[in-house]
């Protein structure tokens, strides 16, 4: 018997250390937890961005995703099969917006709105929503955590195949800043990186994945997951450069406030975010 299991704890070692396995693996289609509160958004058939189920009847989102079409052309796709409209779990048309006021976030490059659901989900194991974390002092630069992407050749046109969760590391808005300043086709630093802008450095060991606009960037805390910003629009894109996002904690008071279904978790200083 403890020569069997010595044999299974080496084999256990070789497939750590290949690629592709092992807790350091940097890119997968299927975490963390397989995305359940993921919302999909479509324009007619197109694809058009991502959001964060944070309520059974709410999903966080861009502004920019809706522009100025009518809500009657957009549909949210909720599920693991949220990508294919045709066997996606749940559809939901959209029956409201509501902008969150830009003087709780200085997001010039973009602006978060509350996009209503008319076919709320049964909340279940596959579908359930993002809880969203108070504070800011808890910010551990350096630290990974996640976000949704897809690889360079996607196509707009077509809804993708597949969006990949790749790891981001948080990195300070000073050195976010600093690279940004350094290329020259991306325009005044003032503009592109408002205060209390979120930054990411490119996902770990895939920096051709690209992040989908309005993909929420999540980390994991006190043993579950958690939101802590929404991405906008960058103001350059190029390989290897560091996604933006908007922060979720300063409209907290104003979620709680408004929604109150809506579970908010209070970041502590003794508890920290953790790399998963």
């Amino acid at each position: 018997m403890g020569v069997v299991l010595h044999v299974l704890m080496l084999v256990l070692l070789l497939l750590l250390l290949l690629p592709g396995y092992g807790p350091t693996e940097a890119l997968t289609k299927d975490r963390p937890s397989s995305w359940p509160w993921l919302a999909s958004i479509f324009l007619d058939a197109r694809y058009r961005c991502e959001g964060a189920l944070i309520s059974s009847e709410w999903v966080i989102t861009l502004i920019n995703c809706f522009g100025s079409f009518p809500l009657s052309h957009f549909t949210v796709a909720l599920g693991q099969r949220r990508l294919n409209l045709q066997n996606a779990e749940v559809l939901s048309l959209v029956e409201e917006l509501i902008p969150i006021p830009r003087s709780l976030v200085d997001s010039r490059p973009g602006s978060l709105v509350l996009a209503k659901l008319t076919q709320p989900p049964s909340i279940n194991s596959s579908i359930y929503p993002i809880s969203l974390i108070q504070g800011s002092t808890f910010f551990p630069w350096k630290k990974t955590c996640w976000a949704q992407g897809f690889k360079p050749d996607f196509d707009p046109y077509i809804p993708p195949e597949e969006l990949w969760g790749a790891k981001m590391p948080l990195m300070s808005q000073t050195n976010c800043q600093a690279i940004f300043q350094l290329q020259s086709d991306c325009p005044s630093s003032e503009i592109s990186m408002p205060n209390g802008t979120l930054c990411t450095g490119p996902p770990v060991s895939s920096p051709e994945i690209r992040v989908a606009d309005g993909s929420p960037l999540l980390c994991f805390y006190a043993g579950q997951w958690v939101l802590l910003g929404v991405m906008i629009w960058g103001p350059c894109s190029s390989n290897g450069l560091p996604e933006v996002y908007i922060p979720i904690h300063p409209i907290i008071p104003w979620i709680q406030t408004n929604f109150p279904n809506v579970r908010v978790v209070k970041g502590s200083l003794k508890a920290k975010l953790k790399s998963k």
